[in-house]
């Protein structure tokens, strides 16, 4: 078998598949056999699926459901739910259910505002963006700011803890959070949490929070972070006016709890609260104790530290401030600074780092002393200075005073502005210069800004200058203390951004957003440094000689640059200079300042102007001066240029500037032309003009350059202000031009009524009102007291203010305003004459007997009620003057040249006001005399005695008619034919108020009566006459005496007799047993009154006053017979 091979035979292997049909299964005891590929598998469970839109089969009639048929509580418990979609679709049910029933926000608002707060460290972004969404349009706008006051301190916790949160999004989405609620209610966040929130944006700036991931440290983030950083400034600190919630943004308003204006408020409101008002607060604690307490907490955490070393224990506040259920998501945020006790030690823990030492020194050198109520209670900054370095902070416990700091605002800003500076470098603003992008130029504007604001309404706020508080000087405690704060400022920010100052344009033209941002970036920067100017006043001299020529080597070298730049701006309109050596652009595209950008330039230029020597002060004036020449009347800028040069003027009345002779009466030169210009189309240019004009004349000293100025020069200038009279041939357009525009009523208005008739060209006088009459009358009052300041009034401006109080070209009340400034003036006219004349014109003049008409035809003239008020406060300003005695015998001449006794006359406008003037002046000439125990005699001239009586009775005619026409005579005479005797008693009553001057007259010189009815019985006999002698009773129906009808005539004569003789004076003087002859004269006068009555012709067109004439003619019958038959 050795050799025997064994071969293997290879089997030839089959296809399996082929030419088989069914292949047969095999099967092997105890298995089972398998399961058939057909066989129904009936092994299943079941588990009950929840839907929440089944609620819409239930009925909930009657209760508050949105449109998924859910309630207000299903939905409020569906916000904490596991998934991320259920509680984004609650928040989208609970703003449904608010639109539709917005009630129930503040009925639920505690519930509401707990529940929603918590979705603020929410982990999903949709649900963030659902809740903004939520609060901003349906939950804070219906709460208001007094609903939502009692709920701020939950709402800004989480909030502010959001700021802290771990993850990126959610610090961001903070922000937004912030920014609705200063949308909102910016005073109860600013009043209430400023200091919180800047320490929590020093969080976010710091480089511990930056450095968490590649994210956060790039420029996007960065520019997120200063957008929303200036959101909150611009809503915390408003440039001026009220705020969104109808506070006044005062100067002297505290930035919050922790300025020392709050906790003056504050300690004044408890002594005098009510029982519980302040238990919603916490109990307020000095400066040396918290800094104590503060310094117990860092010490025993320090030795408990120390103890602890390589020992595990439990993580501080772990069993407090950490939630159990952090591990599901959306159930709560984890936040870096819940592992403390108290919002202040979560602050402090986040400002620990290199700023801390700045932030300690700004708290005590930032901290102004408190007011004297509330000195005893709060330590001033010096104290917390001295407390921190004597022992209450020793050396080592920086955390304490890090804890300090993030418990004041100030001291929060101070390293806010340290940490914003480390923005500034990484934004690289050096590279604006040649390669400038939109984000990075945006950035460093925005850090500017919030630079700016950070100081000026924190860290340095203007001092107030007026009243009991006056500025700190720099030789007082606080000035010190200021004055280091501002150059410890210097050495932060001044230092870094004067190397990038101006920035120029880059050699490749930018984007026109590119263009502006870096315009905006130059005047920040300048608007900046003008801050620190303040410094030169305090620099040794040999360091402020470099600092003003620009040379190398002073510590505020960069003045001359900002001065160069500012005159460029002003005069070249040069907003962003070109680099050295390259040919700049022409500068017309950049040289009309905006009206922002023109109201802060010229604010930082008058801060700076304080501040600076004399030259550069007087060089940037002038710039300010070419500037406002370029403007338009109407234009911002030129509103605030004035307003500019005002607040100079200001400071120079201070003491806190000097200007030069003749730099105001250059300010004040071009205003009355501008006020011409803008017309009353611009009131804040009217205002500004006429308020630097005002003050300076209220402080020009007698004698001086600027007096002088105003008399001569200005008083002219305001002349055409008031009113300028045209020459007489202009009047032919004007009558054509009211005929036009007035139509029908054109031949019944006071013009016509003046004239007499159809207008004729030599009855108008033509006047051209002033722009004071189109201002608003608390504007033109102020041109009107202009005129008081302006010195002795000349006659340039005399003649037109003539002309306008005899007119209605101003209103009523700013006329007799415009006649007392006058009237107050005209006592130091140079010239007596001119003021006698001037008043002469006023009273006497003929201008009161033409019609009034404006060149474009409107009716100007004055009525009666008008005159007669201007001729009464005429008459009562006559004291000024020296009396209404003296000035009648200075006016006798020409007074008695004048036809007062002519019934032609009566009713005519002019005559009317010369009788009513004479009367008045009479009257107040006994008057005074009588005051004086002097006899009524020696107080008129002779010759004005034997006019007096007629004059008298003739104005006693004409103001008892035109009251008889004023009341009415169809309601006057309805008493006399059974409509009620009330109604006559009314018409006879106001005919005797209207005779107020002559029956004045009367009571003092009583023995006018019996003269005075005599002239009345002969008026009424010449119309009876005249009226008879027309032809019978037709003529009788159109008689007339002068202007008035014949029984109107007859009426008013009866009703002024009457109350003459009722007179107490007149009845005494005539009872008298001595007196027979004068009261029988006096009978006489009556009696032949009432027969004239009786004599009048029958009228058809009169009926009713004819009948009226006969009541009142046996009324005075029955008087006489009562009071003198007796005697």
């Amino acid at each position: 078998m050795g050799n025997q091979k064994v071969q293997k035979i290879k089997r030839k292997v089959k296809n399996a598949g082929v030419g088989v049909d069914f292949k047969r299964v095999k099967h092997k005891v105890g298995k089972k056999l398998p399961r058939a590929k057909n066989e129904t598998n009936t092994d299943f469970t079941s588990k009950s699926i929840n839907l929440p839109s089944q609620a819409v089969k239930e009925d909930r009639s009657g209760v508050a459901v949105n449109y998924q048929n859910l309630t207000l509580k299903e939905l409020l418990n569906q916000t904490s739910h596991h998934n991320d979609k259920s509680r984004k679709h609650s928040l989208v049910g609970l703003s449904d259910l608010f639109g539709r029933h917005p009630e129930h926000v503040r009925l639920h608002a505690a519930q509401v505002l707990a529940t929603l707060a918590e979705r603020i460290v929410d982990g999903d972004p949709g649900v963030r963006s659902e809740l903004r969404r939520l609060l901003g349009e349906s939950v804070l706008p219906v709460l208001g700011a007094d609903a939502l006051r009692p709920f701020m301190p939950m709402v800004m916790a989480h909030v502010c803890g959001a700021m802290t949160h771990l993850s990126l999004d959610v610090r961001q989405d903070a922000l937004l959070f912030l920014d609705i609620l200063m949308d909102h209610v910016p005073r109860l966040v600013v009043d209430g949490y400023l200091a919180p929130c800047l320490a929590h944006f020093c969080d976010l700036f710091s480089a511990s929070h930056r450095s968490r991931s590649i994210r956060a440290q790039s420029l996007a983030a960065l520019t997120k972070l200063l957008t929303a950083l200036s959101s909150f400034l611009r809503r915390a600190f408003p440039s001026g006016g009220a705020g969104p919630d109808g506070g006044s943004d005062a100067a002297d308003a505290g930035p919050g709890p922790s300025s020392t204006r709050q906790a003056a408020l504050q300690a004044a409101a408890a002594a005098t609260g009510p029982l519980g008002s302040d238990r919603t607060r916490w109990p307020a604690r000095s400066g040396a104790e918290l800094l104590a307490g503060l310094d117990g907490l860092f010490r025993a955490a320090a030795a408990a530290t120390r103890a602890g070393r390589g020992k595990k224990g439990p993580k501080l506040g772990a069993s407090d401030g950490v939630d159990k259920n952090r591990s599901k998501k959306g159930r709560g945020s984890v936040s870096t600074s819940e592992a403390f006790m108290s919002s202040a030690d979560a602050a402090a823990a986040a400002n620990a780092g290199k700023s801390i030492a700045a932030a300690a020194a700004a708290l005590a050198a930032v901290a102004a002393a408190p007011p004297a109520a509330a000195a005893a209670a709060a330590p001033s900054g010096a104290d917390l200075a001295a407390t921190a370095a004597s022992g209450v902070l020793a050396t080592g416990t920086a955390m304490a005073a890090a804890l300090v700091a993030a418990s004041d605002a100030r001291a929060s800003a101070l390293r806010l502005v340290s940490l914003l500076m480390d923005c500034w470098a990484e934004c690289a603003p050096g590279q604006l210069a040649s390669a400038p992008e939109a984000e990075q130029a945006a950035a460093v504007l925005m850090v500017l800004a919030a630079t700016n604001t950070l100081i000026e309404k924190l860290l340095l706020p203007p001092l107030p200058t007026g009243g009991g508080g006056a500025g700190a000087s720099a030789g007082s405690a606080e000035g010190q203390l200021r004055l280091q704060l501002l150059q410890h400022l210097h050495d932060l920010v001044a230092k870094r951004v004067t190397g990038c100052f101006p920035t120029t344009s880059p050699p490749v033209k930018p984007a026109a957003v590119v263009a502006d941002t870096l315009v905006r970036i130059n005047l920040q920067t300048a608007e900046l440094l003008c801050r620190f100017l303040p410094l030169l006043a305090h620099q040794p001299p040999q360091a402020q000689a470099p600092a003003q020529q620009g040379t190398e080597g002073g510590p505020l070298q960069w003045v001359p640059s900002l001065v160069g730049y500012y005159v460029g701006v002003l005069e070249d309109g040069v907003l962003l200079p070109a680099a050295a050596g390259t040919l700049a652009e022409a500068p017309a595209a950049t040289a009309g300042l905006s009206g922002g950008a023109s109201e802060g330039v010229l604010a930082a230029v008058a801060a700076a102007v304080q501040s600076l020597d004399a030259g550069s002060a007087q060089r940037l004036m002038g710039a300010v001066a070419s500037f406002a020449s370029r403007q338009t009347a109407r234009s911002t800028a030129r509103v605030a240029s004035i307003r500019m040069q005002h607040g100079l003027l200001r400071a120079a009345l201070a003491g806190r500037l000097y200007l030069e002779d003749g730099v105001v009466a250059g300010w004040l030169v071009p205003l009355p032309k501008l006020l011409w210009e803008v017309g009353g189309g611009a009131p804040e240019a009217s205002t500004s003009a006429l308020q630097l004009m005002m003050d300076a004349a209220r402080f020009a000293a007698p004698g001086s350059s600027i007096a002088e100025f105003l008399v001569n020069t200005l008083q002219p200038q305001l002349a055409p202000l008031f009113a300028a009279q045209l020459p007489p041939k202009a009047a032919k357009a004007a009558i054509a031009k009211h005929k036009a525009t007035g139509g029908a009523a054109a031949d019944k208005g006071p013009a016509v009524a003046a004239a007499g008739g159809p207008l004729a060209e030599d009855q108008v006088m033509v006047l051209l009102p002033g722009v004071v009459s189109k201002l608003p009358e608390h504007i033109a009052a102020q041109a009107v007291d202009l005129l008081y300041h302006t010195g002795a009034l000349g006659a340039p401006l005399l003649k037109p203010l003539a002309a306008v109080l005899s007119c209605a070209a101003l209103p009523r009340g700013l006329a007799l305003r415009l006649l007392d400034v006058v009237l107050s003036r005209l006592r130091d006219a140079p010239d007596p004459a001119l003021a006698a004349s001037w008043l002469l014109s006023l009273l006497f003049g003929p201008q009161h007997g033409l019609a009034v008409l404006g060149p474009d035809g409107a009716d100007l003239t004055a009525d009666w009620g008008r005159q007669r008020a201007t001729l009464d406060a005429a008459v009562m300003g006559m004291g000024r003057l020296g009396g209404a005695g003296p000035l009648l015998q200075l006016l006798l001449p020409q007074v008695a040249a004048l036809p007062l006794e002519e019934l032609s006359g009566l009713g005519a406008p002019a005559p009317r006001v010369q009788r009513y003037s004479l009367v008045c002046l009479a009257g107040a000439a006994v008057a005074d005399a009588a005051g004086a125990g002097a006899t009524a005699a020696a107080a008129l001239p002779k010759q004005l005695v034997a006019r007096l009586p007629a004059v008298a009775a003739l104005c006693g005619l004409e103001l008892a008619a035109q009251a008889s026409a004023e009341v009415g005579e169809e309601g006057a005479l309805a008493g006399v034919f059974g409509g009620g005797a009330g109604s006559n008693a009314v018409a006879a009553a106001a005919a005797v108020a209207a005779c107020g001057p002559v029956l004045q007259l009367l009571q003092e010189q009583p023995s006018l009566a019996v003269p005075l009815l005599q002239t009345l019985a002969e008026v009424v006999e010449g119309g009876v006459q005249a009226a008879g002698g027309k032809g019978g009773a037709e003529a009788g129906a159109g008689g007339t005496v002068g202007r008035l009808q014949l029984h109107l005539v007859a009426l008013a004569a009866l009703r002024l007799a009457q109350a003459s003789v009722k007179l107490q004076p007149v009845r005494t003087t005539h009872v008298a047993a001595k007196a027979v002859a004068q009261r029988e004269a006096l009978v006489a006068a009556a009696t032949r009154l009432t027969g004239s009555v009786k004599a009048l012709p029958a009228s058809v067109g009169a009926s009713e006053r004819a009948a009226a004439c006969v009541v009142e003619s046996q009324r005075l019958s029955q008087t006489m017979a009562d009071l003198y038959a007796s005697a």
